[in-house]
């Protein structure tokens, strides 16, 4: 947290914020782990899009040059506009200074990071959402090889395979699939059309919820936390266990007999 919806509302603010506005300055706090970064042009302009759980911030100057920071949120990170005049927000981590306010990271647990880009990590599948036909192919392909035997609620967390997917996501994915035991390797769970559908479409209606209110996170549309409430259906809601990841995974109760099973195979 925050997953692929929380990235997607996370852009869009950032770019509701800092249309038609002009920034002059990056600044960190400088007990923040995370390295200093400046511009080799000002004054410039910002841009924000997202890809499974990645931000892109662009930053572009009035000749065109370009400069990318590539962002990982961690587990509470968001952005805030704050007014000039007025203090930047508690756990400001990494800041843009423009006119007639400040953009600013905030991030209570210190998890997120940024970094100098040129593009999206290497290392992560295509979105569910935006590159739905690649995604699919995708994932099929990995089922052939040898992580084709990763059970499959251990599979959804791999940002390699499925971007964007988090620890809830993936507990609403997995229940609206009764059929399909959380415990089956990913070359069988591929076999069930609705496990890419869902991956599309429960992203997408958290977004247009206002992304997962729990825990640090908020909403930066101001959306009724409520709404996510009532459709969050798993998570939180029913039966858990701890995965080999160090996450509690919430499943349909169903499957406790198959889990019980599971982890007395993993014991040994």
């Amino acid at each position: 947290m925050p997953e692929h919806a929380e990235l997607r509302l996370t852009a869009a603010y950032i770019n509701g914020a800092a249309e038609g506005r002009h920034f002059t300055r990056i600044d960190k706090n400088p007990g923040h782990k995370g390295l200093p970064i400046s511009t080799p042009f000002t004054p410039f302009t910002i841009a924000a899009t997202s890809r499974g759980k990645e931000l892109m911030v662009r930053l572009t100057s009035a000749s065109g040059q370009v400069m990318n920071i590539l962002m990982g949120m961690g587990m509470s990170g968001c952005f805030e506009w704050a007014p000039t005049g007025t203090p930047l927000p508690k756990h400001t981590h990494l800041w843009f200074e423009g006119e007639r306010g400040t953009l600013c990271f905030v991030d209570v647990r210190r998890f997120g990071k940024w970094k100098i880009s040129d593009g999206w990590s290497p290392n992560r599948g295509p979105d569910p959402v935006r590159e739905y036909d690649n995604f699919v192919k995708h994932v099929k392909g990995v089922a052939l090889g040898k992580k084709g035997g990763v059970p499959i609620h251990l599979a959804l967390m791999d940002q390699s395979i499925f971007s964007g997917i988090g620890n809830y996501l993936r507990a609403e994915i997995l229940y609206r699939i009764p059929e399909l035991s959380p415990f089956a390797p990913l070359r069988e769970a591929v076999e069930h059309p609705s496990l890419f559908t869902l991956c599309h479409d429960i992203p997408s209606i958290a977004y247009q919820l206002g992304g997962g209110q729990l825990r640090d996170w908020k909403s930066p549309t101001g959306e009724d936390p409520r709404h996510f409430g009532e459709f969050i259906k798993c998570y939180g809601k029913t039966i858990s266990f701890r995965d080999k990841g160090g996450r509690t995974f919430w499943m349909h109760p169903k499957w406790v007999p198959a889990a019980k099973l599971y982890l007395s195979i993993e014991e040994k």
